[in-house]
């Protein structure tokens, strides 16, 4: 078990009990509540918030500090998935091995449920106990990576995809936004937050590259992993992936070249933990 799969084992837990306790706390209707906490708090790897506290860790920094910021982080990564299952999007009705949200609690409620989220992000990070001027930079970034000119554009460019000329730039354009964004944005937090302004150009190039490897190895669970550890069946298989694109063998060279990319990057930073954090991408099985 390398250092990132036993952080994650340490402090996903301790992640989906903080996001219960402070949900159970809003003053909002109790069905909402229900439903927040039904996709909030689940069995997923929590990759976002854990590598954001983690690379705090790195800067020894006292990441529990910070779980607001995490739990910031994964609300907005959350709703992107609530409603990425609804009809309209990927029409899925597992996620986490359990029956998605909108399967549970209709489709009205798992709409209303992503845009809760997605605003009470803004609201956690805003009550966050960061600087201001580095506060509203953290906001504005949030707004960016997630919004129409990163994870959103990503989400135009995948549901329309029929409607361009797919090749390899525009997947990498696609992926880069739709799942890099979410991955690189944790990242590069740390690294304002630990004041570390003279990584951050590593930071986001390695980023860049574990996100692409991120979406590869996803779309390669996706067809060939199995319900009982991914959570979720295939997705529609007129949608065009890497693995469509590419063929599995292609695939598995490009995984390993990005996370490759991603470890050099790390090794220039002399930064073991995110070395191990690319691996455990590498390796995982769900």
């Amino acid at each position: 078990m390398n250092s990132f799969e036993q952080f994650i084992n340490e402090n996903r837990n301790s992640l989906n009990i903080y996001a219960k306790e402070y949900i159970e706390n809003l003053e909002i209707p109790e069905l909402l509540k229900e439903s927040i906490i039904y996709s909030l708090v689940n069995d997923g790897k929590k990759i976002r918030p854990l590598s954001f506290l983690y690379l705090l860790k790195f800067y020894n920094i006292d990441y529990k500090e910070y779980f607001d910021v995490a739990l910031a982080i994964e609300l907005v990564h959350t709703y992107s998935l609530v409603h990425d299952d609804l009809p309209e999007m990927d029409n899925d009705d597992y996620r986490w091995g359990k029956p998605t949200n909108h399967r549970v609690y209709g489709q009205d409620i798992a709409v209303l449920t992503g845009d809760s989220m997605l605003t009470l992000a803004f609201e956690v990070l805003s009550k966050s106990n960061i600087n201001d001027t580095l506060k509203v930079n953290l906001i504005q970034q949030f707004a960016n990576y997630s919004g129409a000119m990163g994870m959103i554009a990503g989400q135009v460019y995948d549901v329309k995809q029929k409607n361009y000329q797919v090749d390899a730039n525009y997947l990498k354009l696609m992926h880069s936004l739709k799942t890099g964004r979410l991955i690189e944005l944790p990242l590069d937090f740390a690294c304002k937050i630990a004041r570390k302004e003279s990584d951050l150009d590593y930071i986001r190039s390695f980023g860049k590259e574990l996100g692409i490897a991120y979406q590869i190895k996803d779309d390669i669970l996706d067809y060939y992993g199995e319900f009982e550890k991914i959570g979720k069946l295939p997705s529609d298989e007129d949608m065009i992936t890497y693995l469509s694109f590419y063929g599995i063998d292609e695939c598995k060279e490009l995984l390993e070249k990005h996370t490759t990319n991603a470890i050099e990057i790390s090794r220039e930073l002399e930064n073991n933990l995110l070395e191990d954090f690319a691996n455990y991408l590498l390796k995982r099985d769900k």
